[in-house]
């Protein structure tokens, strides 16, 4: 993880105002598609016993509904718990900056928790997909505006994503952030963690297996 940059601190009140509008129509948005999404996985249990080829079928889009994160999981895991520093407001600009989570941090550790076997994660209860943001100053993922502190919630195997997670040479940035400016990171072993399922739109209408 290399070195954070110069990045702005978090945002102005009115970035975070119009991110928390657009959010609430997130959530609003949420209800009847889950709704939907609700009815239609009545109808496909349905539908899957009539005949052996509906059967494999139905079993087959479950599977594709799991790689697409449409379906919440449950399993063992780790949790990582990541925070802003608590800094005195007359602290250097460039401590403030540092002493804060930002959204390339969220995506070190998302992407650090891949390479080490997660097999699925979300933060705060968003799920990561394919076509996850996890951006902006005012820090948004799926569209919906996110708050430390920030639980990122890791399903895999326990053992190997808590030892990889604390090795010393992974996310070193963090860790030197952590003893520098006391940036909250914390990694916790879970016997079962709940990654829930995604919940807003699907955009993509076409895709290509490679």
């Amino acid at each position: 993880q290399p070195p954070r940059g110069p990045c702005g601190a978090r945002a102005p009140a009115r970035w975070g105002a119009a991110a928390a509008v657009r959010g609430q129509g997130q959530e609003e948005l949420k209800v009847p598609i889950g709704a939907r999404r609700a009815r239609l996985d009545d109808l496909g249990q349905q539908g899957s016993g009539f005949d052996e080829r509906s059967t494999a079928t139905h079993r087959e889009l479950e599977a594709l509904r799991i790689r697409a994160g449409l379906t919440a999981l449950v399993g063992t895991g780790v949790t990582v718990t990541l925070d802003d520093a608590r800094l005195a407001a007359d602290a250097p600009r460039r401590s403030i900056e540092l002493a804060i989570i930002h959204s390339q941090d969220l995506t070190d550790v998302i992407n650090a928790g891949w390479r080490l076997g997660a097999e699925a994660i979300s933060i705060n209860g968003e799920r990561i997909t394919g076509t996850s943001a996890c951006v902006g100053a005012v820090i948004q993922l799926n569209g919906t505006l996110l708050s430390p502190p920030f639980v990122v919630t890791m399903l895999g195997p326990a053992d190997a994503l808590y030892a990889g997670l604390t090795e010393p040479r992974t996310l070193t940035d963090l860790k030197r952030r952590q003893s520098a400016f006391g940036l909250g990171w914390r990694v916790d072993r879970a016997a079962a963690v709940t990654v829930p399922a995604y919940a807003g739109p699907v955009s993509i209408r076409y895709a290509v297996v490679r």
